[in-house]
């Protein structure tokens, strides 16, 4: 039997390597700011805004919560959305601190395959990236072409954005197929010993339970429609975060900036998001008029909100742990 085994040097070597990435593509567009305009709009910053967007951060975990159960509803014991959202606020965590954009979603798995079953519980996580992806990736593109800044640009302009768009839908899907399809052959593999099927049959487990999604379409229509509420979210807080530090740009360029920054992150090439978010803020609210300062102190911001989200999932995390397990599955 050959089991999948992790190669911990060369992971460490592509994490160190990720975040090279991003510091570099930070210094690469902080070059020529003027440091004393941005101690001036440090100054004139406006918190209440900021505080907002932390709330609103919840709100938007519930309601990916809520599209979850929805994709887990024809499971046995499918858990209840306040279960999934506690499981969601702890996955932003591993989401964080592991070398890997999967690893909120392999704890995803983790946390409700006992309820669910792992193939189901696997399939459900999937559905889910799926159609949030699908979403966001169609509001970034009819936003970039509503946008001013883009129709003012040249046909050869915008050709390249709507290339880079679909090289990195491409690229988030290939990474993702291939990490799940680790994961799911060391499950199966894991799970040989103690059950007489092959590891084919367990894989073909796993595939007909996503398939399985074809013949409840009402599922994916509803989990579709819910996925617009986290992506009006992101809008919604690059609008207040642009509130907080004084600096406006017009509505169109405001959500083409929000949602192309928020695919950038995603990329498997950062490790959460760090660096890549960043830079892409900074130069990207610099091409539709806002000053450099106003520029980094959105980023800055916006990178305190996650962190702020994730010293709560932290605090979540120690907190369930120290309870006993019956405690724990009540809630």
């Amino acid at each position: 039997m050959h089991s999948y085994h992790p190669r911990p040097k060369r992971q460490s070597l592509w994490t160190a390597l990720k975040l090279v990435l991003g510091i570099v593509l930070v210094v690469l567009v902080v070059r020529g700011i003027r440091w004393e305009g941005l101690r001036e709009s440090w100054q004139a910053i406006r918190w209440l805004p900021w505080g907002l967007i932390i709330g609103l951060r919840f709100v938007v975990i519930a309601t990916r919560a809520w599209r979850w159960q929805v994709l887990l509803r024809h499971t046995p014991s499918c858990p209840t959305v306040g279960q999934l959202t506690r499981v969601l606020v702890k996955a932003e965590l591993f989401n964080t601190i592991m070398p890997s954009t999967a690893g909120g979603d392999i704890y995803r798995v983790v946390a409700t395959r006992s309820a669910c079953g792992t193939p189901s519980a696997t399939a459900a996580v999937l559905a889910d990236r799926a159609v949030g992806m699908i979403v966001l990736v169609l509001a970034t593109l009819a936003a970039a072409f509503a946008s001013p800044w883009v129709r003012q640009s040249s046909l050869g302009q915008i050709v390249i954005a709507v290339a880079v768009m679909v090289i990195l839908a491409v690229c988030l899907l290939w990474v993702g197929r291939r990490r799940v399809g680790n994961w799911l052959k060391s499950r199966a593999e894991g799970e040989e010993d103690s059950d007489p099927k092959p590891v084919i049959a367990h894989i073909l487990d796993y595939a007909c339970a996503l398939g399985g999604y074809a013949r409840r379409p009402r599922q994916l229509i509803l989990a579709l429609i819910l996925s617009v509420l986290p992506v009006a979210a992101v809008v919604v807080v690059m609008y207040l975060l642009c509130l907080s530090v004084g600096a406006m740009p017009g509505a169109g360029d405001l959500i083409t900036v929000a949602l192309t920054i928020t695919v950038i992150a995603l990329l498997p090439v950062f490790v959460g998001g760090l660096g890549g978010w960043e830079a892409a803020a900074i130069f990207m609210f610099q091409q539709v008029g806002v000053s450099s300062s106003a520029a980094v102190l959105i980023a800055v911001l916006g990178r305190a909100v996650g962190v702020v989200v994730v010293l709560g999932a932290g605090l979540l995390y120690l907190y369930d742990s120290t309870r006993s397990p019956a405690s724990a599955s009540d809630d």
